[in-house]
């Protein structure tokens, strides 16, 4: 690239960006930048320091952004008069010091080049009012793409949540009538041993606590050693479980018999566990597609209670469960069914319940507790949600502005200060109800009021 010469006002009148500017005007920007001409290649780099306000006279240009590595182009362009480069100068200490995007000549070009500073400060001085505009739309525009892209972000995870819950569906079916036939076929093949004497049913033990436990393990652990059972360190333990005595093993005469009846019950044992942890896959994958279906939905009268446990156990687990190394517990009495729409009350409830988990997963003991109460109101007028914890509480300098977007007191890379404000957003301004939250050491409890019809609720500012 290299400079050619000063550009004559005359010319420069002739472009739209400056038709508007006096004599004076003009001759200030004629003497203050150059005329450069670039040969093909990059003219500048996304990131490099912004130097320079660019403005084509001749060639042809491409604008692209960095994404995943790779430069993706935004627009090509021959039009004459069109700018680029560091246009955000006139912000003064607030523009990015690098610039936002890169620049690509694609054949020979003439630019007018004015330095970013000179740039920024003409700006200023001769459109004071226009700079105050743009400032404000800036940061708009800003805060309307965050909360754009995390709608997306939503919206995206939901179709994938959905195509997943339903790829997932059929071979966990599949594998619950499978371990299903496998008991089954157990119970045939103890049968089916020619000349094996029958073996008992299994059953159900009363829970004993952990020194009787110990203590009936011994016992039958002395009885497998004297029949000359292997593995009895193992079997022990399953014929406790379900409730097998010392006697019940001499009943069954020899050691095949006795040893064929424990690993019957051994494989049963697991069967068991491995039926219980696909019903909670089944389980699981139910409550994601739900989840992902609310969305979908228009206003319909739901119950929050509902939503509350989609939510809960999309986190991890039911009520009752632990969340990593936290405890859901909850609270519901019979309330009536509010108005609303159920994708975004259960996007308040996650949003909820997620920072509750976040603020005690460090708490004393590394465990917490989450609380989540529901209660009719009063007045009858509406439900009353409650999503209390017991962790360190939110700090004084931040519970005045926690429901205003941005302000978060997660780490970098952990959360976007948008999900409270989100959950005002859809309570106050959709639901027409009520978000507040009281904190203290051990003791944080957002509180969501919903009226039974938002139609006939009361905003509250």
């Amino acid at each position: 690239m290299s400079t050619a010469a000063k550009l004559p006002v005359e010319e420069l009148r002739t472009l739209f960006l400056f038709e508007g500017l006096s004599e004076e005007q003009l001759h200030l920007l004629s003497t203050a930048g150059d005329v450069v001409e670039a040969a093909p290649g990059w003219l500048y780099r996304e990131g490099e320091e912004a130097t320079c306000f660019y403005v084509l006279l001749s060639g042809t240009l491409a604008l692209s952004h960095r994404s995943g590595g790779d430069d993706l182009e935004i627009s090509r362009t021959r039009q004459r008069g069109v700018y680029c480069g560091a246009w955000e100068a006139y912000l003064g200490d607030a523009a990015p010091e690098g610039y936002s995007s890169s620049a690509r000549v694609l054949e020979p070009a003439r630019l007018f080049a004015l330095p970013a500073a000179e740039f920024g400060r003409v700006v200023r001085e001769w459109f004071p009012m226009a700079v105050h505009l743009l400032e404000g739309l800036r940061v708009g525009l800003a805060e309307a793409q965050e909360l754009t892209a995390a709608r997306e972000r939503l919206l995206a995870l939901g179709s994938l949540t959905a195509g997943l819950t339903h790829e997932l569906g059929n071979p966990a079916a599949a594998l619950a009538r499978t371990l299903e036939q496998l008991q089954g076929g157990l119970a045939a093949l103890d049968r089916a041993v020619p000349g094996a004497p029958a073996l008992p049913a299994p059953r159900a033990a009363a829970p004993l606590d952990p020194l009787r436990r110990a203590e009936a393990e011994d016992v039958l652990l002395d009885v497998l050693d004297e029949l000359g059972v292997d593995d009895a360190d193992d079997l022990a333990p399953v014929l406790v479980e379900h409730g097998v005595g010392a006697g019940d093993l001499t009943a069954l005469g020899d050691r095949a018999t006795v040893e064929r009846y424990a690993r019957s019950l051994a494989v049963r044992s697991l069967l068991a566990e491995a039926s219980a942890a696909s019903a909670r896959i089944s389980d699981l994958l139910a409550s994601a597609g739900r989840y992902a279906q609310l969305d979908r939905t228009d206003n319909r009268w739901v119950d929050v209670r509902e939503l509350l446990d989609a939510a809960i156990a999309m986190l991890g687990a039911g009520a009752g469960r632990a969340v990593g190394r936290a405890r859901v517990v909850t609270d519901y009495a019979e309330v009536p069914q509010v108005l609303g729409h159920a994708g975004e009350l259960t996007q308040v409830w996650t949003n909820l319940l997620d920072n509750a988990l976040d603020a005690v997963a460090g708490g004393p003991g590394g465990a917490g507790t989450v609380t989540v109460r529901v209660r009719d109101d009063p007045d009858g007028a509406g439900v009353v949600v409650e999503v209390a914890d017991d962790g360190p509480g939110v700090p004084a300098d931040v519970l005045p502005r926690v429901f205003e977007p941005f302000v978060t007191t997660k780490d970098v890379g952990e959360g976007t200060g948008l999900g409270l404000d989100i959950a005002w957003r859809v309570v106050v301004h959709r639901h027409h109800g009520r978000l507040g939250v009281t904190s203290g050491p051990g003791d944080t409890v957002f509180r969501v009021w919903l009226p039974t019809n938002p139609q006939e609720g009361r905003p509250w500012t």
